[in-house]
């Protein structure tokens, strides 16, 4: 894509793969992406092997700001994820639930893909900015030219902020430091960062001083904090006050505009406000650019218990194909399940409840003549479940583990 706006880096590294046209073989690479789309190129010449369209979007109303006038989309295959949130694809799982959504949607614009975010309002952003597929990465079986992909198929939202320039004080620093993952209110984006209300009740300000130098988990570092800046910050997150800074005991430049932060579009009881499925697995011919098959991929324990079951849901992790025609995959973050797939029908063969949800890819490997296939679980996506981190192994008996 051109001039990158809304973090659609490509999420995991693309696949080499062989495919069949007119009957010889391709040597070709496939590349999937946050937005839903693969895109398949032959690896000798690099030339597309199915059209590739630009196709025109909106400028930007930030000043100073140029957003990219085109964009290259290819034809082939549809997108796995869904590329435009109307009213009619909002949650209906209660009455009071779509009422919601309708109402916090109209604030909202939603124009589809490649939309500048706006001082003005919230933009939608579908699928959310983890995507569609993200760095679990897909798995290609040579034998069929099939490529499976799992995709995330929720919405997200974001907003800029114009900053005051003359603003030299703890909540300028927070706000464009810190802003962008815990929002400007501190209510953060749960599970993805947490909220900071009343971080000063839960953590000594030598501990949170700490974190903010030397990062921890998904946070990164801010080493170049001046100690008049960290002081300021400080103040500002434990107790709201707004400590003014001279330039000169401030040297870190303030950006004109700031990002509003990662917010996902959930209704009030934390459930994605878009309707199901809210993660698929697909399986996509190479050959052809045709879906073999898709499926909704992932279940809450709790709403399937109430027969709302089948939504998909987040899934991070990818899947790995076997030579003995299965397609294993755990990913999906709250029903913790590990599962083996028929690769042709996407039937499900079998399907284990691991201690953490298994964030991460499959491996198979043989001991001795026997098969095994291990997943590391870990959890850490659902705030109301436990994490861990362990390794679970599954001999394979025959097509099943």
């Amino acid at each position: 894509m051109r001039h990158d706006l809304w973090d659609r880096d490509f999420p995991a590294p693309p696949v080499l793969v062989t495919l069949k046209r007119e009957g010889k073989d391709v040597k070709a690479v496939a590349q999937t992406t946050k937005q839903g789309f693969v895109y398949v190129f032959d690896r000798v010449n690099g030339s597309p092997l199915f059209p590739i369209e630009y196709q025109k979007f909106p400028r930007s109303d930030v000043p100073g700001e140029v957003a990219a006038a085109e964009q290259p989309l290819p034809l082939k295959p549809v997108p796995y994820a869904r590329q435009r949130l109307t009213e009619g694809l909002l949650s209906r799982r209660t009455p009071e639930t779509y009422r919601w959504a309708v109402e916090r949607f109209r604030t909202f614009r939603s124009q589809g893909q490649f939309v500048p975010l706006s001082t003005k309002q919230n933009t939608v952003i579908f699928p959310g900015f983890d995507g569609g597929a993200e760095w679990g990465g897909p798995a290609f079986d040579p034998e069929s030219g099939l490529l499976y992909v799992n995709s995330n198929d929720v919405a997200w939202c974001s907003q800029l902020a114009e900053n005051a320039t003359n603003q030299l004080s703890g909540r300028g620093i927070y706000q464009s430091q810190c802003t962008i993952c815990h929002q400007d209110n501190m209510a953060g984006s749960p599970p993805l960062s947490p909220a900071l209300v009343g971080i000063g009740k839960r953590s000594s300000r030598t501990a949170i001083a700490t974190v903010i130098q030397k990062g921890r988990g998904r946070m990164p570092a801010s080493p170049g904090l001046s100690s008049a800046e960290l002081n300021a910050l400080l103040d500002y997150m434990i107790t709201g006050e707004d400590k003014q800074l001279s330039s000169s005991n401030s040297p870190s430049p303030l950006m004109p505009y700031r990002f509003l932060g990662y917010t996902r579009f959930l209704d009030p009881d934390g459930y994605p406000a878009v309707a199901p499925p809210w993660g698929t697995l697909n399986a996509i011919s190479l050959n052809t650019g045709e879906y073999a098959w898709k499926i909704p991929f992932g279940e809450y324990p709790e709403l399937a218990a109430r027969g709302l079951k089948d939504t998909g849901t987040e899934n991070y992790g990818g899947p790995i194909v076997t030579a003995g025609g299965l397609l294993f995959i755990a990913a999906t973050n709250y029903d913790r399940k590990f599962r083996a797939f028929d690769k042709s029908t996407g039937e499900l063969l079998w399907q284990a409840t691991l201690p953490f949800a298994g964030n991460a890819t499959p491996i198979t490997y043989e001991v001795n003549g026997r098969q095994y296939v291990a997943i590391a679980a870990g959890g850490g996506k659902d705030l109301r479940s436990k994490s861990g981190g362990v390794y679970v192994a599954f001999a394979l008996r025959g097509a099943v583990p």
